[in-house]
């Protein structure tokens, strides 16, 4: 068990994320931000350290200390990764709002942001990494891999599939049985009503492709 978390990241999901282990009854011990402006400041009365590669905080892992990573930005993230992987042969924790809905027989991985009001369905599957922002509803059956960021207010049909990377907007709606390829983005509000090809931008409602050619 562990007995308190630091953050990595003074981003946009930090203050969501202290509320959250807070919530839980989880002591944070500090940020850790490579910018220095971020230094000497706090969030939410939470003290910024210093970097990430900050020996204080490489003391603190070593102590049983978890670590969540609150960065957006997928090379970010994925670089906060590797780097807790490399120095600690561990991996991050995931923060889920005490209020967020999980059926049983949902499977879930590591390193995951799932946010106030999120409705995970029966046997609906999150992978590794990934951000659910308040609110998002995932039906029963649907398949969401590594990496994916989901929008305030989205609604996910039954039996999607949603591939690596993929960004969805708020408050999008995917209906029942599509797949989403790779590195797909889907604007926010848009309507998707069949399937999306890997890396392709989509927008609107029905949502049309906008990419060239």
């Amino acid at each position: 068990m562990h007995k308190g978390v630091i953050i990595l990241g003074a981003c946009q999901l930090t203050k969501g994320a202290l509320d959250i282990f807070q919530k839980n009854n989880l002591i944070v011990y500090g940020i850790l931000d490579d910018e220095t402006k971020w230094h000497n400041t706090t969030i939410h009365n939470i003290p910024v350290l210093g970097a990430t590669d900050d020996p204080t905080f490489l003391e603190l892992l070593n102590q049983e200390c978890a670590a969540f990573i609150a960065y957006r930005h997928i090379q970010k993230r994925k670089n906060c990764l590797n780097f807790l992987i490399a120095q600690q042969k561990s991996t991050p924790i995931s923060a889920i709002h005490p209020s967020a809905i999980i059926a049983d027989g949902v499977q879930m991985g590591l390193g995951n942001y799932i946010g106030a009001q999120v409705c995970l369905a029966s046997e609906a599957s999150v992978g590794n990494h990934c951000i659910l922002h308040n609110g998002v509803v995932i039906e029963a059956e649907t398949q969401i891999h590594d990496w994916v960021e989901i929008g305030a207010g989205s609604i996910i049909g039954d039996h999607v599939t949603i591939e690596e990377e993929v960004f969805i907007g708020i408050g999008a709606r995917i209906i029942p049985g599509v797949t989403i390829q790779k590195g797909a983005s889907i604007g926010a509000g848009s309507v998707v009503l069949g399937n999306v090809k890997k890396g392709d931008v989509l927008l609107g409602n029905p949502a049309k492709s906008i990419q060239q050619g």
